[in-house]
């Protein structure tokens, strides 16, 4: 099984040569799970080069709009040494919520699980 999560940033970001070398290191019989937010050309020309009669399925495709009515988004511009601590307090002030917080990468989410961990104590882990 290949499962690719974000396929057009891998594309976008220069990955499709490696990309098509590790497909080609792969069993054909193999199942493949192509994700993304958005369907572009690079990731629809992958399906057809990487799969055998893909299917594409779009979560909200019958929506009039792409986010579901009862999610609320929002977004805060906040400077970089205060972005911790706007972070904390919101977390703190919406406890009965769900959050999800976007961070660029696997090192910064290793930070921050550790920083809010020594903040809060074990048990919340």
């Amino acid at each position: 099984m290949l499962v690719l999560d974000e396929a057009d940033r891998i594309l976008d970001m220069g990955f499709a040569g490696t990309l098509n070398a590790i497909l080609a290191q792969l069993s054909k019989e193999r199942q493949t799970m192509l994700f993304s937010a958005t369907q572009t050309r690079s990731v629809q020309d992958l399906a057809r080069l990487s799969m055998s009669d893909p299917e594409f399925l779009a979560v909200h495709a019958e929506s009039a709009a792409a986010t579901p009515a009862r999610l609320h988004q929002t977004a805060m511009i906040v400077p970089l040494d205060e972005k911790l601590d706007m972070l904390w307090s919101f977390i703190k002030t919406h406890l009965h919520n769900k959050t999800l917080v976007f961070l660029s990468s696997c090192k910064q989410v290793s930070c921050l699980f550790f920083l809010l961990l020594s903040v809060q104590g074990p048990h919340t882990a």
